[in-house]
């Protein structure tokens, strides 16, 4: 039986200032970690099969742009977006094949953020 996911893939809660936020059937949930939560759900399709990954990049790239654009300050955006880009790192490294460079930028933080797979290893930087 697969596992149930939290977060729909398809609704991610949005970014947003302050602590906590409330969702759609009342409960209470830190801010980013609802947004972080969802953004994994999403990760998690990024590294299914290498024909679908340019598809997926693109879908991963809106969220880091609903985060850049966000009202948060930069700190947290940089924050969340390295945490974020972190769940990248490892979901490359259970990949079953070799991908290019990937790029995924949180230009309202100044962040771009980098990784490729060559003969089963992960490769990453940040700038």
């Amino acid at each position: 039986m697969a596992k149930e996911r939290s977060h729909d893939r398809h609704a991610i809660p949005a970014p947003v200032p302050g602590t906590t936020q409330i969702t759609p059937n009342g409960a209470i949930l830190l801010a980013d970690k609802a947004f972080l939560d969802g953004f994994k759900e999403r990760i998690h399709e990024l590294f299914l099969t290498l024909a679908g990954l340019p598809g997926h990049v693109v879908q991963v790239q809106q969220e880091f742009n609903r985060l850049s654009n966000s009202a948060l300050g930069a700190d947290r955006k940089k924050l969340l977006g390295d945490y974020a880009f972190g769940q990248i790192v490892k979901a490359a490294d259970y990949a079953t094949f070799d991908f290019p460079q990937q790029t995924f930028m949180v230009t309202g933080a100044s962040r771009t953020y980098y990784v490729e797979r060559a003969n089963g290893k992960v490769a990453q930087s940040t700038v």
